[in-house]
């Protein structure tokens, strides 16, 4: 029997037999019930696609130690990730937040402005950037970035129904 049969034939044996136990025991070890069946299927497809040098001994118990650590690494990574969002300010806004302040109006006819003069009024209305710091954060002049901010402007303008001049 080849070695991919006898894994097919084990495998098979440890999904009818084991899996149910080991998804139990990778639900006790990191207390996370929605992901720890997951976890054994995601252990399961390593052991197939690139399994160890040395056969385990056991199965079940190797499956069992790799998708736990595998969902320690996650929730360490969620912790951290969540430890990291902690630290920022909580009055900060959010892209929605933002996108709800401006008026339908101007969002339409940001959005109908070429991309890169679009680019620029958002750098310096929205965000309140100089034109020096959104031309070299652009890698272009002043000039360009001014001339792109007028043509933006006349066209923000026309779109509104005003005059370019108007407040």
């Amino acid at each position: 029997m080849s070695v991919a049969t006898a894994t097919r034939i084990d495998l098979e044996a440890f999904v009818a037999s084991e899996y149910p136990r080991v998804v139990a025991a990778v639900r006790l070890i990191t207390g996370d019930r929605e992901g720890a069946p997951d976890a054994v299927q995601d252990a399961l497809v390593v052991l197939i696609a690139n399994p160890p040098r040395n056969e385990p001994a056991n199965v079940a118990a190797y499956i069992t130690v790799v998708a736990s650590n595998e969902l320690r690494d996650q929730q360490r990574r969620r912790g951290a990730e969540q430890r990291a969002y902690d630290k920022l300010p909580q009055d900060r806004l959010t892209a929605t937040d933002v996108l709800s302040s401006l008026d339908i109006d101007v969002h339409r006819a940001l959005v109908a402005l070429p991309d890169r003069q679009r680019e620029i009024c958002v750098l310096h209305y929205l965000m309140d950037h100089s034109v020096d710091h959104i031309a070299s954060a652009l890698g272009v002049s002043t000039g360009t970035v001014k001339t792109q901010l007028h043509r933006a402007r006349a066209a923000l303008a026309a779109a509104l129904g005003k005059e370019a001049g108007d407040e």
